[in-house]
């Protein structure tokens, strides 16, 4: 069983996200953890995006990466900018990909431009992670 860390800046969002659909396309194949910088509480627009979805993320807590340093990784996924100089902590020899989405949680929209925000970015995670494990983990057959 592969192993994926998902690091973002406050683990709030899009991680907690990626998570899921990774949980989600990866079940049976991998064992997914997700973790920030400077982890903070779950994003309730990014449950509830994700929920319109039928993956529930509503139970998923933040946690930061240095609960992490101690285990090893196959992939460590980066989904933002600018970290990469706080990862060389772990142990291993992990695959470091970065792949920075847009942080729509620290955008100032409107409702509407809001709810739009989300759904557009739970949907590129999603593209996103069934490319990831069709890819790296289990081929489509």
């Amino acid at each position: 069983m592969k192993k994926i860390l998902l690091i973002s800046e406050r683990n709030s969002c899009r991680s907690q996200m990626a998570e899921g659909w990774l949980r989600y396309y990866g079940k049976g194949s991998l064992e997914v953890h997700s973790a920030g910088i400077i982890p903070t509480t779950l994003d309730p627009h990014a449950a509830y995006a994700m929920s319109q979805e039928i993956i529930d993320i509503s139970g998923y807590k933040s946690k930061g990466i240095g609960q992490f340093l101690d285990q090893e990784f196959d992939y460590i996924l980066v989904l933002c900018d600018n970290i990469g100089d706080k990862l060389a902590a772990f142990k291993g020899k992990p695959q470091i990909y970065e792949f920075p989405f847009p942080d729509v949680a620290s955008m100032n929209l409107s409702g509407e431009e809001k709810s739009k925000a989300y759904a557009q970015l739970r949907d590129e995670l999603e593209n996103f992670c069934f490319d990831f494990v069709h890819q790296k983990i289990k081929a489509l057959i």
